[in-house]
């Protein structure tokens, strides 16, 4: 865990490079939905995202850019970004995983419990078959990661909720 913590503690790369990164960063931006930025602006827990990137990575360029709205639009939410060769076999043995595929963005409570995770590309970014959508390919399903980062968020938020409730 000590390492965990202090993976997180590292400042994030606030400027990030690549012609495709900038694409997707203004893909990003069109992709945003008020409600779901509202209902991040208004959690009121602790939350930390650290992801596991590569600058030459095509789904980190996708994705990097909607997670990190997540982040911005949630005030008690601290983004940490580290390369594979930094997570270490520490970071995988943290996580319970045999080989760390990028991005690897995991979601954890302010006690770095891990609350959910979101692995290389959204659920649906593949078709039946198992092959990467042309809709993915070309950035239009941002949002889709931007939901499922911010639904792990809510449940968290939802079972905080539900446990100060039982003990009133």
């Amino acid at each position: 865990m000590q390492q965990i913590t202090s993976l997180l503690r590292r400042p994030v790369q606030r400027k990030m490079s690549g012609r495709w990164l900038r694409y997707f960063e203004a893909l990003a931006g069109q992709a945003e939905d008020k409600t779901l930025s509202e209902r991040l602006s208004a959690l009121q827990g602790s939350y930390n995202i650290l992801v596991v990137a590569e600058m030459w990575c095509p789904d980190c360029h996708r994705n990097l850019p909607a997670i990190r709205a997540v982040a911005r639009s949630a005030p008690h939410v601290s983004l940490g970004l580290i390369t594979r060769e930094d997570a270490g076999n520490e970071f995988s043995a943290f996580f319970g995983i045999d080989k760390i595929h990028i991005p690897f963005a995991a979601v954890l409570n302010s006690n770095f419990e891990l609350l959910g995770k979101f692995i290389e590309r959204p659920r649906n970014a593949n078709d039946a078959q198992g092959n990467m959508t042309d809709r993915y390919r070309k950035g239009e399903m941002l949002l889709d990661t931007t939901r499922e980062i911010a639904a792990v968020l809510f449940r968290a938020e939802e079972a905080a909720a539900h446990c100060r409730r039982q003990n009133s």
